[in-house]
């Protein structure tokens, strides 16, 4: 285990790390981020507070641990096949959502990602922006191979997976299945709606891509 925020010793951290990052997410889940202490923290994994701030300086690089703990963020393997790739791709979405620690903590994970920018730009740092980054390049690969349409919108693409899933989990109880992971990548594969929108040209006749690089993780269409 590798953790984010903490001190970093050779051995990754204190030998009671899984007990203190479990202790988290049960803190987290059962009072909200607002109300989680480290004090509630340590009484629950068994350990004095003295332990966690040496590894952890404050609440949210704490959270932020047990929640990178059970997320998975992984490079996408390149495979030679797009649609392979999109499936590793949605399946680890899939799994970060449906595993039943992540489940526990998600609505109090969702109020405090709203409510405290602090958690925010930490999850964002830990795990959000490696895990979209590490997907938008295999969807880039599929583009390269003429798979996908190269003006395509990865960051729509994340977008449209991850609120699926996540409504599906928080809302509507329908099953994160291999039929729902499938209908995604066919949903990214065949549906022109995920492209980016075109621009109108620049005055003068200049095509935008040409005045503007494109914004990181989409692929704009070259000036033909």
């Amino acid at each position: 285990m590798a953790l984010v925020f903490s001190s970093g010793s050779p051995a990754g951290g204190p030998r009671s790390a899984p007990q203190i990052l479990g202790a988290a997410r049960e803190v987290l889940s059962a009072q909200g981020y607002a109300a989680l202490t480290i004090e509630a923290v340590a009484a629950a994994a068994g350990v004095g507070k003295s332990t966690i701030y040496r590894w952890w300086p404050s609440k949210e690089a704490l959270v932020a641990d047990a929640l990178a703990e059970i997320f998975r963020a992984e490079e996408i393997p390149d495979l030679g096949d797009t649609r392979a790739e999109l499936r590793h791709a949605v399946d680890m979405t899939i799994d970060n959502y449906a595993n039943e620690d992540m489940a526990a903590s998600l609505p109090a994970l969702a109020a405090g990602l709203l409510h405290h920018p602090e958690l925010l730009a930490r999850f964002r740092e830990s795990f959000l922006s490696r895990k979209r980054e590490n997907i938008a390049a295999a969807l880039r690969r599929g583009v390269r191979r003429g798979d996908l349409p190269d003006d395509l919108d990865t960051d729509l693409v994340q977008d449209v997976w991850a609120g699926t899933i996540v409504y599906r989990r928080l809302m509507t109880g329908a099953p994160l299945d291999a039929d729902l992971a499938e209908r995604l990548v066919r949903l990214v594969l065949h549906s022109p709606p995920l492209r980016a929108p075109r621009e109108e040209a620049a005055p003068g006749g200049a095509s935008p891509s040409r005045l503007d690089p494109a914004p990181e993780g989409k692929v704009r269409r070259s000036p033909g």
